[in-house]
């Protein structure tokens, strides 16, 4: 995690300079432009910071050790659901909603219900029928 908030936080000697010339190219008349790069140097350097931090109080991670191996760090991360159609049907309602951006205003609200359904599908999936708990 050293290395990650070294690599993170070095994103502000990036973007701080192209903040700059970006700001100068436009002769800091553009409003947003600058200060948002500007913001995302800093973010960067926060968050490369906190990462860094995190990392001394913490110590050495099984990912930060040459001779770790994997189960040195296996937890259980959940469980997958190959059999749901839900995810699918929720993509596709997305995907509805993006079309309706970008062909008609009148397709999004069919995407949303579609989104809807999908998702309270999605969730209560395991709470009715042959898989309840």
């Amino acid at each position: 995690m050293r290395t990650s908030g070294l690599i993170i936080g070095a994103g502000i000697f990036f973007f701080i300079p192209i903040a700059f010339v970006y700001g100068y190219l436009t002769d800091f008349q553009e409003l947003v432009g600058f200060p948002a790069i500007a913001l995302v140097g800093l973010m960067s350097l926060m968050i490369g910071g906190y990462v860094y931090l995190q990392d001394k109080q913490m110590g050495k991670h099984p990912q930060d050790i040459d001779s770790a191996e994997i189960s040195d760090e296996a937890y259980e991360y959940g469980f997958y659901s190959p059999w749901s159609w839900w995810p699918l049907a929720l993509a596709a309602g997305i995907g509805l909603c993006f079309l309706g951006v970008a062909v008609g205003w009148w397709i999004i609200p069919f995407g949303g219900v579609l989104c809807l359904v999908a998702l309270i599908g999605l969730v209560y999936e395991y709470d009715r029928g042959d898989h309840a708990h």
